[in-house]
């Protein structure tokens, strides 16, 4: 009988919890977003402070994001007028290869990260 309350207490709390946990959802398209956000975000402050560990993960995880970003809206919207442009971005990325030791190199690519994550933007908001 003591161990009733406790029991009551905790079975109360997780349904409050899970509550909580359905309701602060967001949706995969939006969270891609805001992951890529945060990825280009590390990228541009390790490329200012020459952090070239934080250069090559960011790096390789930002690719990573664009590959599947083109394959979700390629089996989406096949006819998407972004889809090729995001293609033709990731394309000089596959020529590129990121050597850490020159980081300048990498200056002018930064600019086409923040290209691409334009165009996700703005395939997400055309739906």
């Amino acid at each position: 009988m003591k161990y009733l309350l406790p029991i009551l207490l905790c079975f109360f709390l997780q349904n409050v919890f899970a509550q909580e946990a359905r309701s602060s959802k967001i949706d995969s398209a939006e969270y891609s977003i805001r992951l890529f956000e945060g990825r280009l975000t590390r990228l541009h402050e390790a490329f200012d402070k020459k952090d070239a560990s934080t250069m090559v993960a960011a790096y390789a995880n930002l690719l990573g994001d664009m590959r599947q970003e083109i394959d979700l809206v390629s089996s989406r919207a096949p006819e998407s007028p972004q889809l090729t442009t995001m293609q033709s971005i990731l394309d000089k990325f596959e020529a590129y290869s990121f050597d850490p030791a020159k980081p300048e190199e990498l200056k002018p690519y930064l600019a086409r990260f923040d290209e691409f994550y334009g165009l996700m933007r703005k395939e997400r908001s055309r739906k």
